[in-house]
């Protein structure tokens, strides 16, 4: 049987955006098998992608030999397209011996994105405009000719995972309306102030039948309180659950309230709308929210953006970035978008 190697290592997001590509994969080659080669923590999301029948694992803390012995193994299966949507030192160390198969990639736009941050220049117009990273993805599909379709991103999630968030939050929902809040994010930059998420929380409270759930990895837990603390009643702090109970989670929900951050790319890949709070990075990346019921808010200081994906620490004490969004905007924000239909 022909095969389909796709790489993307890392990270969560990037991750859940290339399930538009591996649908165009499957729509044009409908009876090849699709293998993903994640990071090893990765492994458990990757198996939720749609298609995917395989998935390699590739340790995070692997040198150059293990990668190139990996990608020597690879090289023996009897792979058609090999298709590297991360394109980095160490996925390309793991197709060496498969270039023969290896299609041409994509545009990650790191000089208009480079020029942005650093110069603060905006010149995106000059190399093609503004395009979403799950669209870019698609263009060494394009380069063999094809015409792929850009797929809304999906994830399909297992029983056991529903079960879980239907036990979490109740199997029918009854009357009430679930809203995720996700308060944190990898880098600290990249956070709405805790106590304004709080504060959001309490005013959305107002409305009788809404339950708020809380999200994120077991170590932002202390934030989670944070926020639960105001609204002990109507909050649950499910911190801590596995990647795919909290996408089945989410999938419960009408609305995720959070950071730039992987959760929001999960919770659209399941259907609920994100309201996604935009601080250091900028929506231009290519990482913006798509669907028509979400909504980014960015009120960008002049020395924004200031990292390609957030790391740097804030070099002004007043961190503008994420400050300029009040809790008024966000309420009023989030509010329109519980009013439309799901």
């Amino acid at each position: 049987m022909a095969a389909i190697l796709v790489l993307r290592l890392s990270s969560l997001g990037d991750i859940v955006l290339a399930s538009s590509f591996l649908q165009s994969c499957r729509e044009h080659f409908p009876s090849a098998r699709l293998d993903c080669v994640v990071r090893e923590d990765f492994v458990p999301l990757a198996t939720a992608l749609p298609g995917v029948a395989r998935v390699v694992a590739v340790s995070r803390r692997a040198g150059p030999l293990q990668l190139l012995s990996v990608g020597a193994s690879l090289a023996r299966e009897p792979y058609e397209h090999v298709f590297d949507l991360h394109q980095s030192l160490r996925s390309r160390l793991l197709t060496w011996r498969l270039r023969s198969r290896l299609r041409p990639g994509f545009s990650k736009q790191e000089l208009p994105r480079w020029l942005l941050v650093h110069a603060h220049r905006d010149l995106y117009a000059r190399f093609g405009g503004v395009r979403p990273l799950r669209e870019r993805m698609l263009e060494p599909l394009r380069r063999l000719g094809l015409a792929p379709r850009l797929h809304d991103t999906r994830l399909v999630l297992h029983a056991d995972a529903r079960a879980r968030a239907a036990s979490l939050l109740g199997v029918g929902n009854g009357e009430r309306s679930w809203i995720a809040v996700a308060p944190g994010a990898r880098w600290a930059s990249k956070r709405w102030p805790v106590e304004r998420f709080a504060a959001l929380v309490a005013r959305l409270a107002a409305v009788p039948e809404r339950r708020f759930v809380l999200l994120g990895a077991a170590g932002e837990s202390p934030l989670a309180a944070k926020v639960a603390a105001v609204s002990p009643a109507v909050t649950l702090d499910a911190c801590g659950l596995d990647i795919l109970e909290t996408a089945a989670v989410l999938e419960r929900c009408r609305l995720c309230v959070g950071n730039d951050s992987g959760l929001a790319h999960v919770a659209e890949a399941v259907g609920c709308p994100v309201l996604t709070f935009f601080g250091p990075t900028a929506p231009a990346f290519g990482y913006a929210p798509y669907r028509l019921a979400s909504r980014a808010l960015h009120r960008p200081p002049p020395c924004n953006p200031c990292s390609k994906n957030g790391s740097r620490p804030c070099h002004r004490p007043t961190h503008e970035c994420m400050e300029n969004i009040s809790v008024d905007e966000a309420s009023a924000v989030a509010s329109a978008l519980l009013a439309s239909p799901r």
